[in-house]
This record gives structure tokens, C-alpha cells and sequence, in this order.
């Protein structure tokens, strides 16, 4: 009995004596957490408080833990970037833990800016905390990086039905802020079905018809019309506005500054989004004008005269990858529809193998890839080569039938080989 006793105590005392984070100092935690991203930081005050799923029941914020409320009441929560923590962390989060995360950090008061990299996993709930916002500024659910192509847009499973009535609930909400919006590249208006988002765009196209904080940065002047904020479909991607500072600049301004140097706004080509010039410094191509974010990689340059130019400008030879502009390089194209596009520069077009040559018959300039598929495909009723196409590569399709049929006699050689050693095997 005195044995069983003090085994038991002993256990006892063990158990007494282990030690949890949630009994460590409420200041020790706090200042520890400050060195952790904001949303890491955010999913550790909510996970001190109660599991993501209990989280749904909103007035639990009131009755956060010592710990928690110590951790949110720490640090300034008016931007919650997703794209801080690592991709594989935000693709494991569900909308309860979005939504707790917005609820613990009172996001409808305090959240100006949300962007929710790597999120692919939300659809709908996890947004519902923001419902009537007058803070929020910015809104990001394009689900990629700052200076991360959008395309091929990333599988989401946010619907328009879904956000839609989220949106209509904040601009429909007296004192607005909300001004810069990006949607999933891949939401595509459907004209067989109801639009999902008319109702916000009417409601977002009302809003900047009667606010007037949208001064015009270069001269003050109010900028109104939902045409300032949109391609003119829904994919808004703020091209009169900053990403970065949020800055607007009028549609005058931005075409005279176009010009000139000093503020103005320029869309980068890969990251599709608009950026200032006094936040982010991009480069033009010197072709289409089109522009690229610095930190989106600098503009390709042309091997011959050095101008800069963004890859849809820049011609690279299939054969020795020469890349120049087509100011600078002599090229041919195939023109056969079925064939992938194929540049060659002056020194490789006349080759034997990479030859793109001009039919004096058909008047078509063909690769003598494509010459050969129409001869090998050609029928009784004229579609296929034409006499002179045939003309330049019967040659060739004749050297490779002889090879072919070279390859045929010494694969049925092999084979009369093999059989006659089984035969001999099976004597």
C-alpha cells in the first residue's frame, strides 16, 4: 500500500510539475510574438482564445484571452498581408481561420488593406467579418504575390456569388473607403447566366458619383466614375491608382505625365498591376510602350542595338537563339496556321534544316517541316502541297522513305534472327 502511494504522488507531482506556453508570462508571449509575421501572429492570438471553427460566433472577440488580447492589442493591424507567411502555410487555411483571424484583430474597424495570397482554400464565410466595413481601403483577391504574374491564374474556389453580396454590404455602408479592388484573374463573365456582380458594380459606380476624398494627386481635381477603376468589365485592376501608396491620378494627369517625367502611374505588364513612379521604378519598351516593375525583371534587350523591350517584341531565332528586334533581324515566318510559330534570323532561315522558304506556286512561306506533313497528307481533292511545295522537299521525303525502308529490312532481319535461335533452343 505505501508503495502504490507513492507512486501515485509521484505522478501527481510530474503532472503538477509540467510546464505549457499558455503558463508562461503574458508579456514574454506577447513580445515573442511580435517577431512573427502579422498573420502567424494573428493565428497564434486566435488558436489562445478558442479553436478557428467556435470562432463564428462573433461577440467571442469580447471575451478574447489575457494572452490574446495582449497579443492583437500589441501591434497595429490596419494591413493583414497573407503573402508574409509561407505558401504552403496559406494554402492549408480555411475559411474559419480566416474568418477568425478578422474576427480576433476586429478587422471591420481597424483592416485597411487585406490581401490574401495564396488563400485558395477560402470561399466565402471567411470574408464575412468584414461586412459593412468603412475602413477598408484595399482588397486583394487575386490570390498571388505583389510582383507575381497572375496567369495562369491560381484554382480558387472564391465565387462571384460568393464575395458579391460582401462588396454590395461595404460600398452600401455610409463613409466608404474602399477605393482599390482585385479580383481573380480567371473570373470570366458569363452572358448565359445573371451577373453576379452588377449589383456591386451599379452600387461601386454610385459611390465614386457622390464621394469626394478622391482628389486627383496631380491637380486636385475629384475623380469620379466607375470608368476610372476598371478595364470596363468587372476585372478591376486600379490602373488610375497605386498599388503600393494608394495614390489616384486622373486620366488627363496620367496621359500628360506619360510624357513627361516626374509622378505618374504606370501598369506593369506582368504583375498587371499600377504602380507610382514614386513607389516602384519600372522600364518601357521601347516598341509598344508597354512598362514592367523593376522588380518584375528588368526589359530584354536587343543583341544588335541594345533598346530595351518586353518579350512580346523580341524575336528569337529557333536555331541559335539570337535575340533581336525586328528592326534589327531579318525574318521569316511560317505561315501555316497549324504550325507552331517558328522565327529564324538571316544566318539560320537558308539552312538545309531550318529553312522557311517562299513557294513561288502557292505564294505561302512554309518551314520545310510543315512542306513535308503536306505532301506526306496530301488527297485526291487538291488540299495538301501544291507542286511547288513538293518540289522543294520530294527530296527530302524520298531520303527518308529510303532510310525507313533501311530500318524495315534490318528489323525484319533481326526478327528472322530471333526466330531461328528459338527454333534451335527448342531442338
Amino acid at each position: 500500500m505505501m508503495a502504490s502511494s507513492n507512486s501515485t504522488n509521484k505522478r501527481r507531482r510530474t503532472a503538477a510539475n509540467d510546464l505549457y506556453i499558455g503558463d508562461l508570462p503574458v508579456g514574454f508571449i506577447a513580445d515573442v510574438s511580435a517577431y512573427l509575421p502579422k498573420p502567424s501572429r494573428a493565428l497564434l492570438s486566435v488558436a489562445f482564445s478558442a479553436p478557428s471553427s467556435s470562432w463564428k460566433n462573433y461577440n467571442l472577440m469580447h471575451r478574447l484571452s489575457p494572452i490574446s488580447t495582449a497579443i492583437v492589442t500589441a501591434s497595429q493591424w490596419d494591413i493583414l498581408d497573407f503573402e508574409d507567411i509561407d505558401k504552403e502555410l496559406a494554402k492549408q487555411l480555411t475559411d474559419d481561420d480566416v474568418s477568425a483571424v478578422l474576427t480576433c484583430i476586429n478587422a471591420q474597424d481597424v483592416l485597411k488593406r487585406l490581401k490574401l495570397c495564396g488563400c485558395v482554400n477560402i470561399t466565402r464565410i471567411g470574408l464575412y467579418p468584414l461586412r459593412g466595413s468603412v475602413v477598408l481601403e484595399q482588397i486583394d483577391l487575386s490570390l498571388v504575390g505583389k510582383y507575381e504574374c497572375p496567369y495562369p491564374a491560381p484554382e480558387s474556389k472564391i465565387s462571384e456569388e460568393a464575395v458579391a453580396p460582401i462588396l454590395v454590404s461595404i460600398v452600401s455602408t455610409d463613409g466608404c473607403s474602399l477605393k482599390c479592388i482585385q479580383f481573380p484573374t480567371n473570373w470570366k463573365r458569363e452572358y448565359d447566366r445573371p451577373y453576379p456582380l452588377q449589383d456591386f458594380q451599379r452600387r461601386y459606380n454610385e459611390l465614386f458619383s457622390t464621394r469626394r476624398d478622391m482628389i486627383c494627386s496631380k491637380c486636385n481635381v475629384t475623380i469620379q466614375g466607375i470608368d476610372d477603376w476598371t478595364d470596363g468589365n468587372h476585372n478591376f485592376h486600379n490602373r488610375k491608382i497605386c498599388y503600393d501608396c494608394l495614390k489616384p491620378l486622373c486620366g488627363d494627369c496620367r496621359r500628360d505625365d506619360e510624357m513627361n517625367p516626374g509622378f505618374c502611374l504606370q501598369s506593369c505588364n506582368t504583375c498587371n498591376k499600377t504602380y507610382c513612379t514614386d513607389c516602384i521604378t519600372s522600364t518601357r519598351c521601347t516598341n509598344c510602350s508597354g512598362t514592367k516593375c523593376k522588380e518584375c525583371g528588368d526589359m530584354e534587350e536587343c543583341n544588335e542595338c541594345g533598346v530595351a523591350l518586353c518579350v512580346g517584341c523580341l524575336y528569337t531565332c529557333e536555331n541559335c537563339n539570337l535575340s533581336q528586334c525586328e528592326n534589327c533581324l531579318t525574318l521569316l515566318h511560317c505561315e501555316d496556321i497549324m504550325c507552331t510559330p517558328k522565327v529564324h534570323c538571316e544566318d539560320c532561315y537558308n539552312g538545309k534544316e531550318y529553312s522557311i522558304t517562299y513557294c513561288g506556286e502557292c505564294g505561302m512561306k512554309y518551314c520545310l517541316e510543315c512542306k513535308v506533313d503536306k505532301v506526306k497528307t496530301y488527297e485526291d481533292d487538291g488540299i495538301g502541297a501544291c507542286r511547288g511545295c513538293a518540289g522543294d522537299v520530294i527530296s527530302l521525303i524520298v531520303e527518308e522513305m529510303t532510310k525507313l525502308r533501311s530500318e524495315n529490312e534490318e528489323l525484319t532481319k533481326e526478327v528472322e534472327d530471333l526466330r531461328a535461335k528459338v527454333e534451335r533452343t527448342e531442338l
